[in-house]
């Protein structure tokens, strides 16, 4: 159960607190014209955007869990949450969703992979950042471990 939920959550949270909020970021530096927690609706829903992509990026998440294999016992792989994010969650947007909207990947692609990257990238690193402190022992479980002679990480 926690290999599924706990990363659908961190990806969910991900997505508003750390993907949405770099959009917001960015606007706010004049960098990009959309501003995060955007409450257009998301179609054929008709649910807001931030919110579809908060879903979307709850799946993600769970792929990026198992891929990457996160679990407390483990060191964390924050480059690897970076990369998958930038680079696994630019590419299902530009290529899988955004087709399925209408919007066809043309023209100059740039601009719009360096801030899909820039963001999906916080995203990953900020799904690593709720798993990891989601899924971490309690000093109980620790001291439980260390006299069943378990090492602790």
């Amino acid at each position: 159960m926690q290999k599924v939920i706990l990363p659908f959550v961190s990806g969910f949270l991900a997505a508003l607190f750390f993907r949405e909020a770099t959009l917001a970021l960015l606007h706010a530096a004049g960098v990009i014209d959309p501003a995060g927690y955007s409450t257009a609706p998301f179609l054929p829903l008709g649910i807001p955007e931030f919110i579809a992509n908060a879903l979307w990026s709850s799946v993600f998440g769970v792929l990026m869990a198992w891929l990457l294999r996160i679990a407390p016992d483990r060191s964390a792989p924050w480059i690897g949450a970076l990369v998958f994010g930038g680079i696994v969650l630019t590419a299902a947007s530009v290529f899988v969703v955004g087709p399925a909207r209408g919007i066809w990947p043309s023209g100059n692609m740039l601009p719009r992979l360096a801030i899909g990257f820039v963001t999906n990238a916080m995203w990953g690193w900020g799904a690593l950042v709720f798993m990891r402190a989601f899924m971490a022992e309690t000093a109980g479980e620790r001291a439980r471990d260390n006299r069943s002679g378990r090492r602790a990480p």
